[in-house]
């Protein structure tokens, strides 16, 4: 079936059970169809009262003697300017139990826009996706930690079918989720986005000359670092699946294919560490070696700023706008 079941448990308790009604909707109407809003009761219905409000008009129906489980289905004329609507439900239930419930309708007509996430990326505050038709307005959300809404916004695009860019404010380190709407002509598309990254403060560990051993001595590093990152987790972790990018990185003094190799056992070392210790996220690593300094120097000049590891947390890998070249990171399993 192509309803799109949201499964709204409505939590009906009475003495001896608790009484639910499901409810399902067509998100995108194909042509000569209606919207409908499908009710299914998990107890025996004496009366099913429903109200639809939409464009300004009320319909009303009324349903009685209905068994459990059975698929009840309330339509309503189709008018492609209005794409929402909201349902005023009353039930009662053979054990005398009435519940009343509002619920809001949304929906599209002619198939909607179609949104390509797959090259979807985040830069200098814009987000750029992919669409596969004309797009008017969008209207962005930006959630913040524990999914605080920091800034919402509807803005005038008038751009599309292919890449369209779509502006979004705050700061890559607290803007964690976006949450985009797509409206053109009556039809509309939803998605959400991660364009958060952010910099775990740390202490780097100091390794012996061509080594990838963590000395016990250095352990507190470590374990002060772990507790930066769980203190993230409890920010983020319940608005987008947080993931854990651990680079390494060297001097220019020695071989280059050297260094980079030393610098992906370095960062894999670590990122061992932190799963023997706790740390149940996804881990991915890579060794950049000489390649990503952060003071640029001559060959062979040691610079102890450069023996570096970076900790980035982002719930995608860090785009090449955030400094970090774009490399195919390894997962630690």
């Amino acid at each position: 079936m192509r309803w799109f079941l949201v499964f709204l448990l409505f939590a009906l308790f009475s003495v001896a059970n608790a009484n639910t009604l499901d409810f399902g909707y067509l998100p995108s109407l194909e042509a000569g169809e209606k919207p409908t809003l499908m009710l299914t009761p998990s107890a025996n219905i004496k009366q099913l009262d429903v109200k639809i409000t939409a464009g300004g008009k009320t319909y009303s129906y009324t349903k009685k003697n209905k068994p459990a489980g059975k698929e009840l289905s309330f339509s309503w004329p189709r008018n492609v300017k209005v794409t929402d609507a909201q349902a005023h439900i009353v039930a009662v239930f053979t054990d005398g139990y009435v519940f009343e419930a509002e619920v809001p309708i949304e929906y599209s007509y002619g198939g909607g826009i179609k949104v390509d996430l797959t090259n979807a990326r985040a830069k200098d505050n814009t987000l750029i996706v992919k669409v596969t038709d004309r797009v008017d307005t969008a209207e962005i959300i930006s959630y913040g930690a524990r999914k605080a809404v920091l800034d919402r916004k509807t803005i005038e695009l008038n751009a599309g079918p292919g890449e369209i860019s779509l502006p979004w404010s705050g700061d890559i380190s607290t803007v964690v989720l976006l949450d985009v709407t797509l409206h053109s002509n009556g039809s509309y598309a939803g998605f959400t986005f991660s364009p958060w990254l952010l910099d775990v403060p740390h202490q780097d560990i100091l390794f012996d000359t061509n080594s990838a051993t963590i000395d016990k001595s250095e352990e507190w590093k470590l374990e002060s670092t772990l507790e930066e990152i769980k203190d993230v987790l409890d920010k983020y972790g319940e608005v987008v699946p947080v993931k854990l990018f651990i680079a390494g990185c060297t001097d220019r003094v020695g071989d280059a294919a050297h260094n980079k190799a030393l610098s992906s056992a370095r960062a894999q070392a670590i990122a061992k560490w932190l799963r023997k210790n706790g740390y149940e996220k996804p881990i991915y690593y890579y060794g950049f070696g000489e390649s990503l300094p952060a003071v640029p120097t001559a060959d062979g000049v040691e610079e102890v700023a450069n023996r570096r590891v970076l900790y980035i947390v982002a719930a995608n890998p860090p785009p090449s706008a955030s400094g970090i070249p774009s490399v195919n990171w390894k997962e630690l399993k």
